[in-house]
C-alpha cells in the first residue's frame, strides 16, 4: 500500500491471499516449503482480473536480466527465476491466446532493458527510495511467529545486488540513508559478492542479475569511489577486493567498453507494443 499511495494511484484494484494456517503450522513441525513460482501466480492473476475488469494490455515488469540461469544440472541450465524469463512469457501469452484470452497484450514492459540500465532511471526519482524494497529478510515471518521487519537485512544477495546497480548513479550519503550502512565495508558480503560475480560457487537462486552486470557495476562503483577520494589511503572491503583480484584481470579499457555495451543495449527479444517501446525507448 506503501508504494500505491507514493506514485499517487487513486484507481487501483486490491486482491488479498492468504497462507493457510496448517502451512504454517508443518513449517513449525520442521517441514520444509516448496517453492512458489510466485511471478507465474501473478501473471495468471493478473489475466483474470484483466478479463473481469475488461482491461486490454496486462503490462508485467520483468528485465532481461532474468534469463540467465544459476546452474546447469545434468545437462539442463536452472534458473531460479525462469517465470521471470522471456521464455515463459513467450509461453504463457501462447498458452493464453489458446486456451484463455485470443485477443489480448500481456508483455513485459521492461524487458528490453537489463537490471542495471533500470536502477539508472531509477535513480532520477528519489522520492521513491524511502519506499522501495528488494530484500526477502524483510518479508519472512519465521512461519507465522514474528512480524516481518520491512526493513534491508543489509546481508543477503538481493541487498548487495541492489546496492550494487545503484550506487553508481546515486549520491553515497543516500546509499547510505537507504541501507542503513555502507554494504562496501561489510566483510560478511564477500562470498556473496564472489558468487554474484562468477568468481565462485553458483549464481545465488534469488532474483538477481547477470554476472556480467554485477561486474559492471562493482567497476563503476569503483570508479566512481576512486574519482570522489582519489587521494584515499584505502578502499571499503568490497572495492578493494575488485581493485586486487578482479580489476587487474580485465583491465580498466575491457571493464569500460563493457560497461558501456550494457548502459547502451537493447535487447530485441520481447513482446512490447510499438507505443509502449517508443515509452520505454524515450525512458532509457
Amino acid at each position: 500500500m506503501r508504494v500505491i499511495k507514493g506514485i499517487g494511484c487513486r484507481n487501483f484494484i486490491i486482491i488479498r491471499r492468504e497462507i493457510d494456517k496448517k502451512l504454517l503450522e508443518l513449517n513449525r513441525a520442521g517441514f520444509l516449503n516448496g517453492h512458489t513460482p510466485f511471478s507465474a501466480y501473478l501473471s495468471f492473476l493478473s489475466i483474470l482480473i484483466a478479463v473481469i475488469f475488461n482491461y486490454r494490455y496486462v503490462a508485467i515488469s520483468q528485465e532481461s536480466s532474468s534469463n540467465e540461469g544459476n546452474v546447469k544440472y545434468l545437462g539442463k541450465i536452472i534458473n531460479h527465476q525462469y517465470s521471470k524469463t522471456f521464455d515463459f512469457e513467450k509461453r504463457f501469452k501462447d498458452y493464453c491466446k489458446k486456451y484463455l484470452v485470443e485477443d489480448f497484450g500481456y508483455f513485459s514492459f521492461l524487458r528490453p532493458l537489463n537490471e542495471i540500465q533500470i536502477a539508472r532511471i531509477f535513480a532520477d526519482f528519489p522520492k521513491f527510495f524511502p519506499i522501495f524494497m528488494s530484500c526477502n529478510e524483510a518479508y519472512k515471518t519465521a512461519s507465522g511467529t514474528k512480524k516481518p521487519t520491512g526493513k534491508w537485512c543489509g546481508n543477503c544477495s538481493k541487498c548487495l545486488f541492489a546496492w550494487l546497480i545503484l550506487y553508481p548513479f546515486v549520491e553515497k550519503s543516500r546509499m547510505e540513508k537507504i541501507f542503513n550502512q555502507d554494504l562496501f565495508g561489510n566483510k560478511n558480503l564477500l562470498n556473496i559478492l564472489k558468487e554474484l560475480i562468477g568468481e565462485k560457487g553458483i549464481k545465488p537462486f534469488e532474483c538477481v542479475g547477470t554476472h556480467e552486470e554485477v561486474l559492471v557495476a562493482l567497476y563503476l562503483s569503483w570508479k566512481k569511489e576512486k574519482e570522489a577520494s582519489p587521494h584515499l589511503s584505502s578502499l571499503p572491503i568490497l572495492l578493494g577486493y575488485f581493485e586486487k583480484e578482479i580489476l587487474p584481470k580485465y583491465g580498466e579499457k575491457t571493464l569500460e567498453k563493457k560497461s558501456k555495451a550494457i548502459l547502451e543495449s537493447w535487447n530485441k527479444r520481447h513482446n512490447l507494443p510499438k507505443n509502449f517501446e517508443k515509452i520505454l525507448k524515450d525512458a532509457n
